[in-house]
């Protein structure tokens, strides 16, 4: 049985092992030589990463001077902070590491908004370690204008997207998410299988001082957050019992939906930062959206397609969404 700090352990094992990039950083101080050009700086502070290789790492994204992203170039002037966040892989291999964009992901657009779906492992926006491979930059190449994203999905999370191209779209789509219009509807494999049908999560969400990119349910303080769970269908996965559930968040809180499911004591499969149970990926998929689309003066439902669904969805009867 382990203690409390030996789970803690491994849980930040866990995370660690979950990101693309290791993190670097210096704070420089006046009392040392400033107006070195910020490449040369690196590589005698890094000096296991080829000098040749800098170019190239510039362009990729994940350095920043002063807490801005930094060019290649540059001098570096202290006081000042350095940082830097290394892939975990060679360059050569980044560029096969993130999905690529295909145009069957577009679901449906037309001149104010399109839907589309976001494939597990490509960031939504441009990440801070890199900023060449993310669906945002995708969608502005295949449509060639610029694409806002009003709401996100998190980088190991597959499924489905709005954008807006219009300025009233983009502010119709704020107002929406703000005052909750959109229904959004997860399909989640859980741990275990819960013994209710459906369950209101309430519980309060925060920032966990274990590790900056974690948060925790908390009794009191943090910012409200309500997520609708509902049990789909019971499985069996080679002897291990989870379940299938909705889920419907009707707050927009940083891992809500994990949160939740793990409060309510149903870790999501394959979350390394809130489960036990690992996997290949996050086993949390955007399946639905419904909204009104003010312009048209339509009511839109969008399902995930099943030539995109996750091979953990294949073969299941999924909800109907009404």
């Amino acid at each position: 049985m382990q203690s409390s700090e030996e789970r803690e352990v491994a849980r930040l094992k866990r995370i660690e092992a979950s990101f693309f990039s290791s993190y670097w950083r210096w704070e420089i101080d006046a009392s040392e030589v400033s107006g070195q050009i910020i490449e040369f700086e690196l590589a005698k502070r890094l000096p296991h990463l080829a000098v040749s290789s800098w170019p190239a790492r510039f362009d990729l994204g994940g350095i920043y001077l002063a807490g801005e992203l930094a060019k290649l170039g540059v001098r570096v002037t202290a006081p000042c902070r350095l940082e830097y966040y290394e892939p975990r892989m060679s360059l050569e291999r980044v560029a096969n590491f993130y999905p690529r964009f295909i145009p069957e992901f577009v679901i449906y657009s037309d001149d104010d908004l399109a839907v589309v779906f976001k494939p597990a492992g490509l960031p939504t926006t441009a990440a801070r370690d890199q900023q060449r491979y993310n669906l945002q930059l995708y969608l502005e190449h295949h449509f060639a204008k610029r694409v806002h994203l009003p709401s996100r999905l998190d980088t190991g999370v597959s499924g489905l997207v709005i954008c807006s191209f219009s300025q009233r779209m983009n502010r119709y789509l704020q107002k929406a998410y703000e005052r909750h219009w959109i229904e959004k509807y997860y399909l989640a494999e859980v741990s275990g299988c819960p013994s209710w049908n459906r369950v209101e999560c309430e519980r309060p969400i925060d920032r966990d001082p274990l590790h900056p990119v974690l948060r925790r349910c908390v009794e009191q303080g943090g910012e409200v957050a309500r997520t609708k769970l509902a049990l789909h269908k019971a499985l069996n996965r080679e002897g291990s019992e989870r379940a299938l559930v909705l889920a419907q968040p009707l707050t927009g809180r940083t891992h809500q939906i994990r949160l939740h499911c793990a409060y309510e004591g149903f870790p999501i499969v394959g979350d390394p930062y809130y489960g036990e149970i690992s996997d290949r990926s996050l086993r949390l998929a955007s399946y639905a959206l419904k909204f009104f689309h003010p312009f048209k003066q339509e009511n839109k439902l969008f399902l995930l397609p099943s030539e995109l669904m996750p091979d953990w969805l294949l073969g299941l009867d999924l909800p109907v969404i009404g």
